[in-house]
């Protein structure tokens, strides 16, 4: 049998990896937007805007789902512990 504190602070770590990791990826796309419009652009580059701003857009979604498994995983915590009480 699981222990369900356990399974609990699984999804919660599952759910703040989602949030670090997503936040990593909206920064490094935010830094190739700007580099996109820069000298530091490789002649030779095809870096296109357009990529950068899809990879935000669908890591925002990743980082609000997470954000969502994070607190679910605190509301049944929180019930546990009034359970427990």
């Amino acid at each position: 049998m699981i222990n369900t504190s356990q399974g609990l602070n699984t999804v919660f770590q599952q759910g703040v990896s989602g949030l670090n990791s997503s936040s990593r990826s909206i920064v490094e796309s935010a830094n190739d937007l700007v580099r996109s419009g820069t000298v530091e652009r490789a002649p030779t580059s095809t870096t296109d805007i357009v990529e950068p701003l899809v990879e935000i857009n669908k890591e925002q979604h990743v980082f609000t789902a997470s954000a969502h498994v994070v607190s679910v995983a605190d509301k049944a915590l929180g019930a546990l512990i009034d359970i427990n009480a």
